[in-house]
């Protein structure tokens, strides 16, 4: 199965973009982009005109909390907003992560997430209207059957296999991205990518929605309340994989 992963930023300066394949349980990338002139999405449609089916993977929010929609139709300037802020400004998607994973995503409500989930919707409706695609979001595990759209957590999903994000400020960063691509057996071809995975972090990142896509796909994740559903496709959900002992 083919896979793109998206490492969203508000600047295309600072978007990652990988390509590659899920087969069986080995990952291999196969194409990288970051820092190009060429608009993010031009590259993602030169992707996808092979024709198969793609599941694109975006390393953002796509979609805001029900409670903070639906409090702030009616409100004023200076009226109390009467719900808990974790309920406002948290969707149910970012309160199980928490608690399965003992991480929590950053607040879809807070001032660059919010423009980082807005430049992330925006590139996925330019998708769907230069590729004349669909790109309905996913919300079943398994083989997909179109080109299909999922929310990822790169960090949740290292947490998950009770490995720690390389902070982009890590004077040893370059090293633990060279030994993480080891230690999960990402393969890459060709390997002149490995040089750009390792030293530029939406690169990595990328590569590490590629994971995340990879659990989705395999069947791995955490699953969705059959109760929450509705709730759910309104706000969104993060595909990330249930805990592991070890990896």
């Amino acid at each position: 199965m083919l896979v793109i992963g998206i490492d969203c930023a508000t600047k295309e300066s600072n978007i990652g973009l990988a390509h590659g394949s899920v087969q069986d349980d080995r990952v291999l990338v196969t194409k990288i982009a970051v820092g190009e002139s060429k608009v993010s999405a031009e590259t993602i449609m030169d992707w996808l005109s092979c024709g198969q089916p793609t599941l694109l993977a975006f390393d953002s929010p796509l979609g805001w909390p029900v409670k903070l929609s639906s409090q702030l139709i009616d409100h004023v300037a200076g009226q109390l907003l009467l719900s808990d802020p974790d309920i406002l400004f948290s969707r149910e998607t970012d309160r199980v992560v928490h608690d399965v994973l003992h991480k929590k995503p950053l607040e879809v409500g807070a001032n660059y997430i919010a423009r980082t989930a807005h430049s992330a919707l925006r590139l996925l409706n330019d998708l769907r209207q230069k590729t004349g695609l669909r790109i309905p979001l996913a919300w079943e595990m398994g083989t997909i059957e179109e080109t299909c759209a999922i929310e990822v957590y790169p960090g949740g999903t290292l947490r998950a296999r009770n490995i720690e994000a390389v902070k982009k400020d890590d004077e040893l960063a370059s090293k633990r991205r060279t030994e993480l691509l080891r230690l999960l057996r990402i393969g890459i071809h060709p390997e002149r990518n490995r040089k750009t995975i390792i030293e530029n972090p939406d690169a990595f990142d990328a590569v590490m929605c590629i994971l995340a896509a990879s659990d989705f796909l395999l069947g791995k994740c955490i699953t969705i309340p059959a109760a929450k559903m509705k709730l759910v496709r309104k706000e969104g959900w993060i595909w990330v994989r249930k805990p592991v002992p070890s990896i």
